[in-house]
């Protein structure tokens, strides 16, 4: 028996920081996707050993993606959840199949987490909201709220809402991707993190207000301006090559704001849909600034939450 499970990528988020006690953040979900497939396969086991069952299963989809240990973890907190006997998961391969880049701030395991809860869920015939997936998804890491369908200021350690915003809209991203890499829990483990955290609050607090009005007044502008505040706030964490730079050329040639990935290392251009980027991207290549940013590409800004057979996405 096999079942499917599909979440977006997101390129980075508009806006995170400190509101009050509690780090929060905006994320957007973008065409890129994470398919996971569940089989469950009826095996004889001599000897219950829960490590060499999941070595032996994991080992069988090195050929698709090495790493399914996030996965495996969804898999078992689904089976908890309704009060499966875990042992019942350790006869099911899990495959992921995933266009987003790994390491680069655009939820690369957020997708592989919510795919792999909603197929679970459809393997066991079961059902969660988004919110209680975006809980659950929480429990194994920091997450993203492109488990949501709406943009929300989200509780990455906790999957709470702390606010529905709405939609971005008719919308897509010019995506800056490096060579460089860079691990959230490398960039929350940093010494100081919280101390620079702290020292960023008011443009936070400024950059969600303004995010929180361009969403209610559909004002792609005050958007942008969110984003560009959160994303130069952030350099005291992790500096993006050229921000400064790249904020110009999205004001010159009609882009909206610049975001980042806080704790990873894309920067998107945001642009109504109507925009020709081939100009942007031009004038990026005029600039040099390709020669830091290897991979540029369009891609569109699309609803957050689960995809499947309904939407014809697999």
């Amino acid at each position: 028996m096999k079942s499917n499970g599909m979440y977006p990528a997101s390129c980075g988020e508009l806006v995170q920081g400190l509101l009050g006690d509690t780090e929060y953040l905006c994320s957007y979900a973008v065409d890129l996707f994470s398919h996971v497939v569940l089989e469950e396969k009826i095996k004889n086991i001599k000897k219950v050993d829960r490590e060499d069952v999941i070595n032996d299963l994991n080992n069988k989809s090195m050929t698709i993606d090495p790493n399914t240990e996030k996965s495996r973890r969804a898999l078992e907190k689904v089976f908890d959840n309704f009060s499966l006997p875990i042992k019942d998961t350790y006869n099911i391969t899990i495959d992921v199949f995933s266009n987003i880049p790994t390491a680069k701030g655009m939820a690369s395991s957020t997708a592989d987490i919510g795919a792999t809860i909603m197929a679970a869920l459809a393997l066991i015939n079961k059902k969660m909201s988004d919110e209680e997936i975006a809980k659950l998804a929480a429990e194994i890491e920091p997450t993203d709220s492109t488990l949501l369908k709406q943009n929300c200021i989200f509780d990455p350690l906790t999957g709470r809402v702390e606010r529905n915003l709405g939609f971005l809209v008719k919308s897509k991203v010019v995506v800056l991707e490096p060579d460089e890499v860079l691990l959230t829990s490398n960039t929350r483990g940093l010494k100081d993190y919280k101390i620079k955290k702290e020292a960023n609050r008011r443009d936070i607090e400024a950059a969600f207000s303004l995010l929180a009005n361009g969403f209610e007044d559909e004002n792609l502008k005050l958007i942008g301006q969110a984003c560009n505040i959160s994303s130069l706030a952030n350099e005291n964490i992790h500096k993006k090559a050229h921000l400064e730079k790249l904020m110009e050329i999205s004001d010159r040639y009609g882009g909206y704001g610049v975001n980042v990935a806080h704790s990873g290392t894309v920067v998107g251009i945001l642009l109504d849909e109507d925009i020709d980027e081939s100009i942007i991207i031009d004038r990026i290549v005029r600039e040099n600034i390709n020669s830091v940013y290897k991979d540029i590409y369009t891609l569109k800004i699309i609803t957050g939450g689960a995809k499947g057979d309904k939407d014809g996405l697999y």
